[in-house]
Parts: structure tokens; C-alpha cells; sequence
């Protein structure tokens, strides 16, 4: 019987090929570029982030309402046509009321935060064993929970621009722990 930690030794290589390291470093600096851009401009990127999400609800809702006009004459449509409604409504207030959206989207990512933070560190405990520089996914799921508690107390009046700061401060750091985990481990 295999546990979780002979899985993990067998998905996770300390001696990752070339390629694969290449990748590695290719994205974490690409979150790298995105973290800094969304720190210098902390308002820009919180506003983004959230008519990004709206965005989106509003094309879900839209195309779930579409789809349920489609099968109309199922039983189904109707629970089609008030799930998606609400959805397509629920975006277009966030596109049309965006502040909003943001003191919203503020206790979803302080939630995202802290979940991401614990989850990083509990990873990076479990295959230190296995794994090259696992300080680095502590180092990242610190800085995750570290964000998440800042937006937490400080929550609703630094709304405006801490969202953005706080996932340019994530991107950074993801993208930071990302590029170290690419290089090769001193033994």
C-alpha cells in the first residue's frame, strides 16, 4: 500500500531535467513582472482584478442564460434561467458598481490568502524530504497568509489599494519561490 509521501517522492524529482527546470523559472518570472506592475500601481490592479471577475460573471451568466433559452423545454431551464440570471446580474452590478466589487472581492481573496498560505506551508513541510529548496514554498505560503491578514485588518477602508498590493505582493512571491525552486539544489 502506497501513502502519500511515496506518491509524492515518485511525482516530485529533486533532479528535474533541464527542460522542465526552464519552464519553471519561465513562468515564475513572468508572475515575477506581473507582482512588481501590481505593486507600483496598487489601484490600477485592484480595479482590474475586479472588473476582470465581473467581467466574467457577466459572460457566465450570459452564456448559462443562452444555453438555458436552448433547452427551454427541459425541466431544468427554469433552475438554468434563475442561476445564471443571478449570476449575469450579479456581474453586471460589479461592472456598474465597481467599489463595490472590490470590498467584496477583498473578503474573498483574504480568504484565498490565508488558504493559500497554510496549504503552501503544509506542502512545503510534507515533501521537504523530497524536494530541493522547500524553504521557498514556505517562504511563499508565509507571505500569503502574511497578505491575507494585512487585508483582513484593515479591511474595508484600505480596500482600494491593498487588494492590488496584496496580489502584486503574491505574484512576487509565487514567482519568486518559483525561480529559486528552478535552480538546482546544493546537496
Amino acid at each position: 500500500m502506497q501513502t502519500y509521501l511515496s506518491n509524492l517522492k515518485a511525482s516530485v524529482r529533486p533532479d528535474m531535467a533541464r527542460k522542465d527546470s526552464t519552464k519553471l523559472r519561465q513562468v515564475g518570472i513572468i508572475l515575477l513582472v506581473i507582482g512588481v506592475v501590481a505593486i507600483v500601481l496598487p489601484h490600477l490592479a485592484t480595479l482590474a482584478a475586479e472588473l476582470l471577475t465581473a467581467s466574467m460573471l457577466a459572460l457566465w451568466g450570459a452564456i448559462g442564460l443562452w444555453f438555458s433559452w436552448a433547452i427551454r423545454p427541459a425541466p431544468e431551464a427554469r433552475i438554468g434561467f434563475a442561476a445564471f440570471g443571478l449570476m449575469f446580474a450579479i456581474g453586471l452590478a460589479l461592472i456598474l458598481f465597481p467599489y463595490a466589487g472590490i470590498a467584496a472581492l477583498t473578503v474573498i481573496i483574504i480568504l484565498a490568502f490565508l488558504i493559500e498560505g497554510l496549504l503552501s506551508i503544509l506542502f512545503a513541510l510534507r515533501s521537504s524530504a523530497y524536494v530541493g529548496n522547500w524553504g521557498w514554498l514556505v517562504f511563499s505560503g508565509l507571505c500569503s497568509f502574511a497578505a491575507g491578514l494585512v487585508i483582513l485588518f484593515g479591511w474595508p477602508w484600505t480596500a482600494s489599494w491593498t487588494l492590488g498590493l496584496m496580489l502584486g505582493l503574491n505574484f512576487f512571491s509565487t514567482g519568486l519561490s518559483l525561480v529559486m525552486l528552478a535552480n538546482p539544489a546544493k546537496r
